[in-house]
């Protein structure tokens, strides 16, 4: 009795085993689980270009709050970064403004950041440039005193949930700080990488881009005063190209590279960095002359001028 028990468990496992193999050979076979599949693939390239824009923007944002004050708002405005920093870093920042709120209130100060440039390092850090104009009252009142410089910043970001106070579900775990009072230098160099966006801003409304490698170059135009490019290259680039950005009367040349072991997310082009757009002028036609003006000079035996 037991043998035919076992022996029918086997026919059973082995009836089991044929049935699974088969079915998995059809559902290996069938196109259209691998076009599935492919959709698959194709959904997470697009999540992973999605989180690459999203801390862009989470870092272009946290920056702008964090540069931009005034002697009316810095308590509430730098308190306020403390949702968007790790417990460590949010208790030295929540610290210092503590410090610096009585001595700030008391001025009649104002701080105005540009972010210039935005990079991304292999080993996942990020560095941002930025243009600050410090406008303070001096011991006359009334007269304000203005001074300029160029602040680096290196920061480090850690995934975090997402909240009302933190949608973006990121915080800045490390920011270290370097300034230097000398003028911003540009240069149009871009480093991109494939499949990844890189937003470049231009100080005028964009009309066309001369683009000589379309197939390769996927490239979305937001326009209002001013215009944003949001470049995405569809393999790396094994040769530099060279791309011109044309507004109405000034037109800005820059090159696209290769990443190193370095990216750019973000890039600002000063309006100092355009060229002044060469007008076409075309000699105006000669006007054919009607049959009054015909008539007249055949009377009168004199010549019109056209």
């Amino acid at each position: 009795m037991k043998t035919k028990i076992l022996s029918a468990l086997l026919i059973v496992s082995i009836i089991w085993g044929s049935v699974v193999s088969y079915l998995y050979w059809k559902l290996k076979s069938n196109p259209r689980v691998v076009a599935i599949s492919m959709e698959a693939g194709k959904e997470s390239l697009q999540n992973i270009q999605l989180g690459e824009m999203e801390k862009m923007t989470f870092l272009r944002q946290y920056l702008d709050r964090f540069y931009n004050y005034d002697s009316n708002n810095f308590w509430q405005s730098q308190t306020s970064l403390a949702f968007l920093m790790a417990p460590k870093l949010s208790e030295e920042r929540v610290r210092e403004v503590s410090r610096l709120r009585e001595k700030i209130q008391q001025k009649n100060l104002s701080q105005l950041g540009q972010l210039k440039s935005l990079k991304k390092f292999d080993d996942g850090s990020y560095e941002a440039g930025t243009y600050l104009q410090v406008h303070q009252e001096t011991q006359q009142k009334g007269e304000l005193q203005k001074n300029e410089l160029y602040v680096t910043s290196k920061l480090k970001l850690q995934n975090a949930e997402r909240t009302l106070e933190n949608p973006w579900g990121l915080l800045v775990q490390e920011m270290t700080f370097s300034s230097s009072p000398q003028v911003f230098s540009f240069t149009p160099q871009i480093r991109v990488e494939a499949q990844t966006p890189t937003l470049v801003t231009f100080p005028c409304a964009i009309e066309n881009i001369e683009n000589p490698a379309e197939k390769d170059l996927k490239i979305k135009i937001t326009t209002l005063n001013v215009s944003e490019l949001q470049i995405t290259p569809s393999k790396e680039l094994k040769l530099p190209v060279s791309l011109t950005a044309i507004c109405k009367d000034t037109e800005y040349k820059f090159e696209l590279l290769a990443k190193n072991n370095e990216r750019d997310l973000y890039v600002s082009f000063p309006k100092e960095s355009g060229t002044i757009r060469k007008k076409e002028t075309t000699p105006a036609k000669a006007r054919k002359k009607d049959v009054y003006e015909k008539t007249i000079e055949n009377v009168l035996g004199i010549k019109l001028d056209q």
